[in-house]
């Protein structure tokens, strides 16, 4: 039998896939913009906020009408990824599309504005407090180890297949579909694809729509797997999985999940074997340095200038 401390590891490897589920999904929308677009966009964080807020008020409304636990999610589901996509399509028509072809400060500092925005209205509509779920599901497996029985929450186990599938989905669609091909002309380069015959335009919309998805998708897991949602939420988060996306490699889809995943193990291994004030310190200059010593990321491609070559 395996003694308590090899329970206690895969406790925190279960808790770290959960994590990695969020910062996955959550990178992997920032690195569909990133990519495209060759510039930063800081509003995700705060969709994913959004599409959380979404799919708890379409729980408990679920909740109140007696749906069981499926239904249940698959409809916060389904609130969090439409309510987020359509914001994704609001934003790039009201904001980001007049600005696609500006310099990358001008697009950085209109996304600070939609976060600041949404984070207010937010703000307001839940009168700055936390909003959380009822313990309605509470079923687990449990796994019995010596000294340290193993816990991983069922509605934590769905938000990590669901998410994982959604992702591989994703990575199948960019590889081996007309729209992933298109997605990857115009990320080498927009204007040749344009004079290609490539609607830009069109692919650029898309991009938002599916960015927006995925963050409310991501909004979903942290509801359902940690229970609670608050209108500040996006910012530390947000800000973290775009430089997971960073990290893993600029614009890339395969990078953005290895940062994801890379993010989550390092933040359950400092909170595990040293002092969690000091955690979110420890990341970012953890990050930092790999940026210094590779600054197109781990499995990035050499950065490109505003005009799409190399640089």
């Amino acid at each position: 039998m395996l003694d308590g401390s090899w329970g206690y590891w895969l406790q925190q490897a279960l808790n770290a896939l959960v994590l990695a589920s969020f910062y996955a999904t959550l990178a992997t929308a920032y690195a569909l913009l990133q990519g495209i677009t060759n510039k930063i966009v800081l509003s995700f964080g705060d969709f994913a906020m959004f599409g959380a807020f979404g799919a708890v008020y379409t729980a408990l409304w679920a909740m109140s009408g007696g749906y069981a636990i499926f239904a249940l999610m698959a409809l916060a589901c389904l609130a969090a990824v439409t309510a987020a996509a359509a914001l994704g399509r609001f934003a790039n028509a009201a904001v980001f599309a007049p600005l696609i072809r500006s310099p990358g400060q001008a697009v950085m500092i209109a996304s600070i504005g939609v976060s600041i925005i949404l984070q207010e209205v937010m703000r307001l509509q839940s009168d700055a407090r936390d909003q959380w779920l009822p313990p309605y599901y509470d079923h687990a497996l449990h796994i019995e180890m010596r000294d340290f029985p193993v816990r991983f929450g069922m509605l934590q186990m769905i938000s990590v297949v669901v998410a994982f599938t959604v992702l591989s989905i994703v990575v199948l669609v960019m590889r081996s579909t007309r729209a992933g091909r298109l997605w990857r002309a115009c990320a080498q380069n927009a204007r040749l694809a344009q004079l290609s015959g490539v609607d830009t335009d069109a692919v650029f919309r898309w991009s938002f729509i599916s960015a927006g998805a995925l963050a409310g998708l991501a909004g979903w897991i942290a509801a359902a797997a940690y229970g609670g949602v608050s209108f500040y939420m996006g910012l530390m988060l947000g800000t973290k999985a775009m430089f997971a996306a960073i990290v893993g490699g600029f614009g890339t889809i395969g990078g953005a999940l290895a940062g994801g995943v890379l993010l989550a193990i390092l933040e359950v291994t400092w909170a595990v074997m040293f002092p969690l004030a000091y955690r979110d310190f420890a990341i970012f200059t953890v990050v930092v340095m790999i940026l210094v010593l590779r600054p197109e990321g781990l499995l990035g491609v050499p950065l490109r200038g505003e005009t799409g070559r190399e640089g």
